[in-house]
C-alpha cells in the first residue's frame, strides 16, 4: 500500500511541475517603459523571445518585430494620433499592452523690447 501511495505523491507532484512551468512560460515578465520623448524600451525575459506590434487608432497595425530580450522603439516618425503597443508570446497571447498619444504642441513666447 506504501508503494503505491508514494508512486501517488511523485505522480502528483510532476504534474504539479509541469503545471507550474507552463504557467509560467505564459506570464513571461514584460517591461515597457518610457526612455525619452516619443521613445520606449520593450524588454522581455523568454528564451522563445515575443511579438511586439503597434496598432493604430483605428486598430490597424502598423509595426510588427519579433525580439528576444530588449528593444528600443523610437516612435518619432509616427503622425499625431492615438496608438497602442501590445507584446505577445510565442502562442499569439497579449501578455502586456500600453496605449499611448502622440500630439504636437506649438509654443509661442513674447518678448518685449525696449
Amino acid at each position: 500500500m506504501k508503494k503505491y501511495t508514494f508512486a501517488a505523491f511523485i505522480f502528483a507532484a510532476s504534474l504539479f511541475v509541469v503545471s507550474a512551468a507552463n504557467g509560467a512560460e505564459l506570464s513571461l515578465p514584460v517591461n515597457i517603459e518610457s526612455v525619452g520623448k516619443l521613445k520606449y524600451m520593450v524588454s522581455v525575459q523568454a528564451k522563445a523571445g515575443a511579438t511586439v506590434i503597434i496598432y493604430d487608432a483605428e486598430n490597424n497595425e502598423i509595426h510588427k518585430e519579433n525580439i528576444t530580450s530588449k528593444k528600443l522603439f523610437n516612435l518619432a516618425g509616427l503622425a499625431d494620433g492615438s496608438y497602442r503597443m501590445e507584446v505577445l508570446d510565442i502562442r499569439k497571447n497579449v501578455i502586456s499592452s500600453k496605449s499611448f498619444t502622440i500630439k504636437t504642441e506649438v509654443k509661442r513666447d513674447i518678448i518685449a523690447m525696449n
